[in-house]
């Protein structure tokens, strides 16, 4: 490769000069090493600002590590000169601009490592070994880029939600994510969901008194801290959390009733309610008559032959309607799911009634007009009291309990945790790469920064508006610079990405 490639693939400043490049091998591993230095005349004096053309002496040749050359560990040998400034009388070392100060990593290495930790998919492991780096040295660098990162929320959207998440760090089993559903914003993660602790961080917090509502799981602390922390705000409850409560209470009847048949493991009973794709049937909602039932599958039949061109509605699907198999005197038989549903239904008393609260308590939360739903439910929340099942009076107890919370969720469909849920999928993802994390702090930091992508503090958005005056990092694609080297990277493949740059650096 001519040295001439080298310096536009690595891409140099036009100042510096590349004088020799030689291979070596580290252990079983090919190391490019290229000597370069500064072909400048004159340096500005970092005293006195003027530029000086007198070579005081000459340091030894100092070992950066770059980026990878065709994926081959590469290191510059930098031969640097000092200079004697005539204006001031002091000497100074010339600043070629390849790393900060005295460092031994180049400025686009650090770059990539801190492109790398905005990935999910990549653990501090994979970063180090992928940059030629230690463990240590890359968190230093992560760590750095992040010292300004706000410990406190400064200002308060009009709308939260809190929601925990089990992190397992040295801190504590949970950690408290905040977030701003409606500018779909992480906020802040906390190290506990402790009342006392909530109420120390967010009485802090000047604007608090702003908020207007605050979207909460089934977390009885949570409604206290409300109390106190946001006296103005309304709480809500999110959707998914209490209609999964009344689905887990059908299911926790339909396993009582596995246990309890448990004795006959071949009998019919058993297998219906053990079955997997029987027990799918069971928590799904389908809330028609026998006599619209049949006229759907009716509908499907004539549309599957071709005899009608009417395709019937999506929620009356293939899942619903499909055939499955199921083992009868010996024989395999094909029945719709449907039917095996109300095979299911028929075997027991309980089971028919939890199933039919289950199915009147989504008919209310979905149907029902909003100024009705709160005398629905006190009704629906009297027959599961009456049906002297145990599993639906605990639910009933814990509905009431929460009432206001729920009617509230019900007026106000355009607060709820579908946000907070999908970020919680990204920590999942950012903790099951690395293992788990045993620092609270370094966590916090690297689910942030992925989550909000800056390692400022501030929003992408303000990043890329400009609206930040303090120096920040912030990512900025480079394809016009790619396109550039087009012609060089045909023949040599080197990974291109984007750099991360510092304002005002």
């Amino acid at each position: 490769m001519k040295v001439g490639e080298v310096k536009k693939i690595l891409s140099l400043e036009s100042h510096i000069e590349i004088k020799e490049i030689r291979k070596r091998k580290e252990g079983k591993v090919d190391v490019n090493e290229i000597y370069i230095k500064s072909a400048r005349k004159k340096v500005r004096c970092p005293v006195c600002n003027q530029f000086s053309s007198k070579v005081h002496d000459y340091l030894k040749p100092s070992k950066i590590l770059y980026l990878d050359i065709v994926g081959e560990k590469t290191y510059l040998i930098v031969s640097k000169r000092r200079f004697e400034c005539k204006n001031c009388k002091r000497s100074f070392t010339e600043d070629i601009g390849l790393t900060n100060q005295d460092g031994n990593i180049s400025l686009k290495v650090k770059q990539k490592i801190l492109k790398d930790f905005l990935d999910k998919n990549k653990s501090l492991k994979d970063i180090a070994i992928s940059n030629h780096v230690s463990e240590d040295k890359a968190r230093n660098i992560f760590l750095e880029a992040t010292r300004n990162y706000p410990k406190v929320i400064k200002r308060l959207p009009e709308v939260l939600s809190l929601d925990e998440k089990a992190t397992y760090t040295s801190e504590g089993m949970y950690s408290l994510i905040i977030n701003d559903p409606i500018h779909r914003e992480t906020l802040d993660i906390l190290k506990s969901r402790k009342k006392e602790d909530l109420i120390d961080y967010f009485l802090k917090i000047e604007n608090r008194k702003n908020v207007k509502a605050v979207i909460i799981d089934l977390y009885v602390p949570y409604k206290e801290v409300i109390k106190v922390c946001f006296p103005k705000a309304i709480i809500v409850v999110d959707p998914f959390h209490y209609t999964n409560h009344v689905i887990d209470a059908l299911d926790k009847v339909r396993m009582r009733l596995v246990h309890e048949s448990e004795e006959d493991k071949k009998s019919n009973n058993y297998y219906l309610l053990k079955n997997r794709v029987n027990k799918g049937l069971l928590l799904k909602s389908f809330s028609e008559t026998k006599y619209e039932l049949k006229k759907k599958e009716e509908q499907l039949e004539k549309y599957t032959q071709g005899t009608s061109k009417k395709k019937p509605k999506d929620k009356f699907n293939d899942y619903w309607y499909g055939k499955i198999k199921i083992k009868k005197n010996n024989k395999f038989i094909e029945i719709t799911r449907v039917e095996r549903l109300y095979q299911m239904l028929q075997l027991n008393d309980e089971l028919l009634k939890a199933y039919n609260l289950k199915e009147d308590f989504l008919r209310i939360i979905n149907n029902v007009k909003t100024d009705d739903v709160k005398r629905e439910l006190k009704n629906w929340i009297k027959k599961c009291k009456e049906s002297n099942i145990p599993e639906m009076i605990s639910v009933a107890g814990t509905i009431d309990n929460w009432l206001e919370e729920v009617v509230n969720s019900l007026k106000n469909e355009q607060y709820n945790n579908g946000f907070t849920e999908a970020n919680n999928n990204v920590i999942d993802k950012i903790i099951s790469v690395s293992y788990g994390y045993k620092n609270f702090e370094f966590f916090r930091l690297r689910a942030l920064t992925i989550l909000r992508k800056s390692y400022s503090g501030e929003s992408q958005k303000n990043i890329e508006n400009g609206k930040l005056k303090k120096w920040v990092f912030f990512v900025r694609n480079s394809k016009k610079r790619c396109k550039k080297r087009e012609k060089i990277l045909k023949k040599v493949k080197i990974p291109i990405f984007p750099f991360i740059y510092r304002r005002n650096y």
